[in-house]
């Protein structure tokens, strides 16, 4: 017996929330081999935002000057010295579908021919998205008049051109990051280094000194605007993490019959070095030390991977549609916590 649109449409809808519910996919839809971004960013950094549309936050990136010696029965004075800046972000929009007629013959063969036919659909629908954002997450908008691609680690964590807190403005950004320009605010930086070669007395040495340099503690106790609980990560290409496990082999004596014992065991300062497929388009082979207690993944509440129901395609009675949408941006509220070393 042929089934009636509302009778797909509810069998479609049903095998769509419960591989919604699943989330596991295994396809070969893709040229890339890992979605890093994805897996550690968006899966697992993650700071929900609700009401409104604008995130903010504050940082102060200065004292008072107020200290100083005096003698007795010295003239003194006060003064008021604004130290806080402020930093805004908002949210991007991104979306995604598929499409089916409800008179497709697999359609109207019912029964396990439906969840067959809507996991092969939503599966595309999915992989697209990811994909989408797989390189939204290491990437950054043009420049300021791109109001629609988010911000990502490229847009936060930049190249500067001699080593130190020397990541300023990005391209095409001359306000800086959330609104706060790196020039104005020479504290409102990220660690960078450029390097020659990947060795334990170049790439190797300017990672070691640059964790040192990006460890500020203060000297007070004060509450601050953490985006998580999770430590650091660092991401690089094949190029540096290839020749990082051929640094790590010749520093083990007893590395047994596997001669590539040491692959995907790199380690520095015991926080794994991630290989991050998407990093291989990037030709200075940069390697990015993050810390994502101030680097996440900002969602809007409500609207991760919003799913919609079935509905009717304008002019088109028998098609429907199904459309994925999500609010997000990526927000650093740190920016002298994160670093990145790049070949010059």
């Amino acid at each position: 017996m042929p089934l009636m649109p509302k009778e797909v449409d509810d069998l479609v809808l049903l095998t769509q929330n419960k591989l919604i519910k699943q989330g596991a996919f295994v396809d070969l839809q893709t040229d890339l081999t890992d979605y890093v971004g994805v897996r550690e960013l968006y899966k697992r950094h993650q700071k929900k935002f609700s009401g409104g549309l604008n995130w903010e936050f504050e940082a102060q990136v200065d004292h008072n000057h107020s200290a100083g010696f005096r003698g007795l029965y010295e003239n003194d004075g006060a003064s008021m010295r604004d130290t806080f800046i402020q930093g805004l972000v908002g949210p991007r929009f991104v979306g995604a579908h598929y499409v089916y007629d409800v008179l497709e013959p697999i359609l109207q063969r019912g029964g396990i021919s439906v969840v067959d036919f809507v996991h092969s659909k939503y599966t595309s629908m999915i992989v697209s998205y990811w994909e989408l954002m797989e390189n939204a997450i290491w990437s950054k908008p043009e420049d300021s008049s791109d109001k629609k691609t988010p911000y990502g680690v490229a847009f936060w964590v930049t190249k500067g051109l001699t080593e130190g807190l020397t990541g300023l403005n990005p391209v095409g950004f001359t306000d800086g990051r959330a609104g706060i320009s790196s020039i104005a605010q020479p504290r409102w930086a990220n660690w960078s280094a450029p390097y020659a070669a990947v060795s334990k007395d170049d790439l190797v040495r300017k990672m070691r000194r640059g964790h040192r340099q990006t460890q500020f503690r203060s000297p007070v106790s004060h509450a601050t605007p953490d985006l998580g609980n999770m430590g650091n990560g660092i991401y690089t290409n094949d190029s540096v993490v290839s020749v990082l496990e051929e640094i790590l082999e010749t520093q083990n004596m007893n590395l047994g019959n596997d001669v590539a014992s040491k692959d995907g065991k790199t380690l520095f300062k015991s926080t794994p070095i991630t290989y991050a497929p998407k990093l291989d388009e990037d030709s200075s082979d940069p390697v990015y030390m993050l810390d994502w207690k101030t680097l996440a993944l900002g969602m809007l509440d409500g609207w991760m991977e919003h799913t919609s129901a079935p509905a009717v395609v304008a002019n088109k009675h028998t098609v429907r549609a199904v459309f994925l949408d999500s609010g997000f941006n990526m927000i650093c509220t740190n920016l002298r916590k994160q670093a990145v070393f790049y070949k010059a």
